[in-house]
This record gives C-alpha cells, sequence and structure tokens, in this order.
C-alpha cells in the first residue's frame, strides 16, 4: 500500500496535480474599514464628515450650557424681583417721604443690582428670560460648533461651564485640522472643475494639449529612425526611406527638419493652450459672492448694506470681529430659524470653499508668471520646467 501511494504521489506530480492549499479566509472587517476611510476622506465624505462634526457639537454643547444659561437667567429674574420688593419696603418704612434720604437709599440698592446684573452678563446671561428664546439653543450651538472649527470666533457665544471649556478644547483640536483637509480637498476640486469651464467657454480644445505633450516623444522618435536611415558612406539615403526626403542634395540635417511636422516642430505653441484664470475673475468672483451674502443678511438683521458686506468680509476671511453678529434672528428667532441656520452655514461654509478655489487658481497664476518672468531674465532654463 505504501508502494501504490508512493507512485501515486509520483505521478500526480508528474501531471501537475498539486494538493489544493487552503485559503485563508479573507478579512471582511479590515475590507470594509478600509472602503469606509477611503469614502469618509473623499470629497463627498468630507463635506458630510464635516457637517455631521457640526451637528454632533451643537448637541454636545447645548446639553452642557443650555442648564447653566436657564440657571443664570432664573437667577437674574429672582434678583430683579427681590431689588423691586425692597424698593417697596424703603418707601413703605418711610412714612413722611423725604427726597434726600429716599434717594440715598433707593440708588443704593439700584447700584447694588446694577453690580450683580453685570457679573451675571459675564457669566453667559443675555438679557432674554426663560421663556423668550435660548442663546444655546440648537441652532446657536450649532453655529458656534462652526465658528470653532473655522476658527471665526465672533465671542457673542463663549462656553460659561468648566465641561463646555474643556469639551470646546478638544473639539477644536480635532475639528481645525478636519476643516483645513476640507477646504484643501473641495478647493483643489473646484479649481479643476473651474478652470475646465473656463478652457470650455474660451474655445480651448483639450486634444491641443494633447498633441503638444506628446511633441518631445515624437520628435525623439523621428530622430531615431532618421538617424538609422542616414546617407551611407556614398552619400546615397537608403532605399527603405520615404520617396519624399530621397532627394539626391539632402543631407541628415535637412532630412530631420523635412521628418517632423510644421505644427508639431513651432516652439511657441507649447504656450498657446494654456487658460488660467485670470487673478481678476477670482477677484470678482468673491466680490460677488461678498456682495450677495450682504444683501442677504441687510434683509434678516436690518443691518444697511455696508454694514452687510462688512459683515460678510470678516466672516469669510475668519477675522470675526464679534461687533456685527447674526444673533438677532438666526440664534433666537423662533420663526423661521432653521431655514435661515442653514443658508448661513451654507453660506459660510461655500465661502471658505470659494475662497480656497481662487487661492488656488491665483497661486497657479502667480507661479506661471513668475517662470515666464525667470525664463526672460535667464534665471529659470527650459529643462528645468520640463522637470518640474
Amino acid at each position: 500500500m505504501t508502494l501504490e501511494r508512493k507512485r501515486s504521489s509520483r505521478r500526480s506530480r508528474r501531471e501537475g496535480h498539486h494538493p489544493a492549499k487552503k485559503r485563508r479566509p479573507a478579512n471582511r472587517c479590515k475590507t470594509c474599514c478600509r472602503k469606509f476611510t477611503a469614502f469618509m476622506f473623499s470629497h463627498v465624505g468630507l463635506c458630510g464628515l464635516v457637517v455631521g462634526y457640526s451637528i454632533m457639537g451643537a448637541f454636545a454643547f447645548r446639553a452642557l450650557e443650555a442648564p447653566y444659561e436657564e440657571e443664570k437667567a432664573s437667577e437674574v429674574i429672582e434678583m430683579r424681583e427681590q431689588t423691586v420688593k425692597r424698593l417697596w419696603d424703603i418707601t413703605c418704612n418711610y412714612n413722611v417721604l423725604y427726597r434726600e434720604n429716599w434717594t440715598r437709599t433707593v440708588t443704593s440698592e439700584i447700584e447694588d443690582f446694577q453690580s450683580a446684573l453685570i457679573a451675571a452678563v459675564r457669566d453667559g446671561y443675555d438679557g432674554k428670560g426663560v421663556e423668550a428664546g435660548q442663546q444655546w439653543s440648537f441652532s446657536g450651538a450649532f453655529l458656534y460648533s462652526l465658528t470653532v472649527i473655522t476658527t471665526i470666533g465672533y465671542g457673542n457665544i463663549a462656553a460659561k461651564t468648566n465641561w463646555g471649556k474643556v469639551v470646546t478644547i478638544l473639539y477644536a483640536i480635532i475639528g481645525i485640522p478636519l476643516m483645513f483637509l476640507y477646504l484643501t480637498n473641495i478647493g483643489d476640486l473646484l479649481a479643476k472643475s473651474f478652470k475646465y469651464l473656463y478652457r470650455r467657454l474660451c474655445g480651448c480644445k483639450p486634444e491641443d494639449g494633447r498633441q503638444r505633450r506628446r511633441h518631445p516623444e515624437h520628435y525623439r522618435v523621428h530622430h531615431i529612425v532618421l538617424q538609422e536611415n542616414a546617407p551611407n558612406s556614398h552619400g546615397s539615403l537608403d532605399p527603405s526611406l520615404p520617396s519624399k526626403f530621397a532627394t539626391p542634395h539632402s543631407t541628415e540635417e535637412e532630412v530631420k527638419m523635412e521628418a517632423i511636422p510644421d505644427d508639431l516642430s513651432e516652439e511657441g505653441d507649447y504656450g498657446k493652450s494654456r487658460a488660467n484664470v485670470p487673478i481678476t475673475l477670482c477677484l470678482a468672483l468673491i466680490t460677488g459672492y461678498i456682495c450677495g451674502g450682504a444683501f442677504l443678511f441687510s434683509l434678516w438683521e436690518g443691518w444697511n448694506y455696508l454694514d452687510g458686506a462688512y459683515f460678510c468680509f470678516v466672516t469669510l476671511s475668519t477675522i470675526g470681529f464679534g461687533d456685527l453678529v447674526p444673533g438677532d434672528t438666526v440664534v433666537s428667532d423662533t420663526t423661521g430659524s432653521q431655514e435661515k441656520l442653514v443658508i448661513c452655514s451654507l453660506y459660510v461654509l461655500g465661502g471658505m470653499a470659494l475662497i480656497a478655489m481662487c487661492f488656488n487658481l491665483v497661486q497657479e497664476e502667480v507661479i506661471f508668471k513668475m517662470r515666464n518672468l525667470g525664463k526672460r531674465l535667464g534665471i529659470v532654463n527650459d529643462s528645468d520646467d520640463s522637470d518640474d
């Protein structure tokens, strides 16, 4: 039996039959995680990630800061009622009203109330009652989380509790790099898309650019072929060469020039199909976006047009002074506040993406002009440009 098994194993080896190896089962969990990570860092995934991260921050900050705001508003209301009661007691204590004594006592009481009220405002009280609408509503918390990761930071609304401050630090550590990654990817995508549309509108054909990119390769191929078909020692060309090059007085240099087509031999054609977006067009896009936002916020907030344009510029440039903020209606208004919140948030995200796109386009245009200047001055060679 052992000899038969050995013979059968030898036959199977000769015939090429190998024992089937057991395959390891594919790790589906790793594959799914890899695909999910790739999707989350794509263009669509980054947009959803930024919006989802802002919504998560809105729920977290509202849960941490809203109870403190309600508590502080209740304290101020109670303090005001106690002050009114003490003023009435002061009035009742004087059987005969002496103006100087009553005024001196009431003034002291009002000064104490003012000091306590200022301390409450510093702790987060915004002058509204509990039933009048909270500053840390969902819309206000969402706007706060968005201003944190965009580094705008108006300052009109801020975390007052200890846990709120700690969560703000951790939220910003993760959110700010995520926002920069979003602006980098979306700005690059928008720049490529806008450049493609600009080239189509300008009438530049993409195939012209491909022909020009193939120009050095064609030149090299023609050069090699013509060197192989160069005149022999007797001064005559090889019979395999085409008849239009086989002239009796042709030299090697003349054949090389004739073999290259005219449209590919012109060195000046390299820069003709280039259609970079002008800097003035980028500035016009940003100006139009700011003017549109100024008209929108001037209607919502009751500002004049200059204040609306000033607010839009300060917001999109991430300066964020905080003197003008969309807080009167977007944060505290109960009618239509969610729709205004969506439009305001989309305006900020879209505007920052537009600025990132224009920055990429302007950067490319400046680099191109600086290279041309370097070529004219002799600082940059054509070989350096081709290597880049």
